[in-house]
Formats: structure tokens, C-alpha cells, sequence
């Protein structure tokens, strides 16, 4: 596992940090904003269960 994992969007980047997650933004080489969190299994975890989240949202 990467001890690091980067975000491009914005709000997804708030909602993880809603959650706890704290965050390091950076501009990478193209010039775009990255939103970098910690790599854990409980990082993965809230990931998972926002992308789920999200599909149930959509299917309704």
C-alpha cells in the first residue's frame, strides 16, 4: 500500500476531511490542485463507504 493517497476533487477531499482524515493540498506538475491524505485501511474503508454512499444517492 502507498503511505500516501491523492485526491483531484475538491469535495470529496472536504467529505474525508468531514470524517476525520486530515489533508496536505499541493499544485503536482500539470498545475492542478491534489488533495494528498494518509494511506491507511481505515482511510480506504471511508472511501469505500463514500462511493457507496454515492451510488445509492444516484439509483434513487
Amino acid at each position: 500500500m502507498n503511505k500516501f493517497y491523492n485526491i483531484n476533487k475538491k469535495y470529496l477531499a472536504e467529505a474525508l476531511s468531514f470524517l476525520g482524515f486530515r489533508y496536505y493540498k499541493y499544485i503536482n506538475d500539470e498545475g492542478k490542485q491534489v488533495y494528498s491524505f494518509e494511506d491507511s485501511n481505515e482511510f480506504q474503508e471511508a472511501l469505500s463507504g463514500l462511493f457507496a454512499l454515492k451510488g445509492n444517492l444516484q439509483s434513487n
